[in-house]
Formats: C-alpha cells, sequence, structure tokens
C-alpha cells in the first residue's frame, strides 16, 4: 500500500522498528518504472550515512545523493555508496546502510 513520503523522515531515529517497519511509521512508493524520493531535511547537514529500507525487489538498485540542489531531481548532487552493499534482512525487508564517504554537507537525500 502507498504510504506519504512525510513519513520517510520524522527527525525519531526510533520510527523504524520491528513493530513500525512497512506500517504507518514508513513511507512507501507505488510500482513504478524509476521511483524516486527526495527529502528535505529543512536545513544543510553533514550526512555520512543514509539507511534505506527495501521491501521487496523492486528498490534493490538504489542510488543515494546528497547536497543542496534540487534540480534535475538531485541527480547532479554528491552520490554515496557503491555496491556491494552491505545488507542485512530484517522484517523480510532488506536494510541498506549506505555511507557518504568522506561525509556530505546537504539538504536534500
Amino acid at each position: 500500500s502507498l504510504r506519504l513520503p512525510s513519513l520517510a523522515i520524522d527527525g525519531s531515529p526510533t520510527t523504524v522498528t520491528g513493530q513500525t517497519l512497512g506500517k504507518s511509521g514508513c513511507a512507501a512508493t507505488s510500482q513504478s518504472t524509476n521511483p524516486w524520493l527526495r527529502i528535505d531535511l529543512k536545513a544543510a547537514y553533514l550526512v555520512s550515512h543514509v539507511r534505506v529500507i527495501i521491501f521487496g525487489t523492486s528498490g534493490q538498485n538504489v542510488d543515494v545523493h546528497v547536497g543542496n540542489k534540487k534540480r534535475n531531481n538531485g541527480l547532479n548532487n554528491h552520490i554515496c555508496g557503491s555496491p556491494p552493499y552491505d545488507d542485512s534482512t530484517r522484517n523480510n525487508a532488506v536494510w541498506r546502510d549506505v555511507s557518504c564517504s568522506p561525509p556530505v554537507w546537504g539538504k536534500y537525500i
């Protein structure tokens, strides 16, 4: 089911737990070709890593861009991480920690 993108970030590091995973505490996109989601942090932060939680197989090819530009859907911003990723599986989902090395200043993810 589709969930609001605003649920992707709420300022709480504990939103996604075994009890909320895949429920109202997460954002989700509908099935589509090249889906994307932009998160506005409202200010620039030094980003060292981003955790992406993937349900099913549709999100296995995930690119994480961090920067201050919205133009071109942020595709010109710094890209973090590169395959192979160190994925783990929890609660029927893939948890992917994408590192930004070195850390990157950005308002948008």
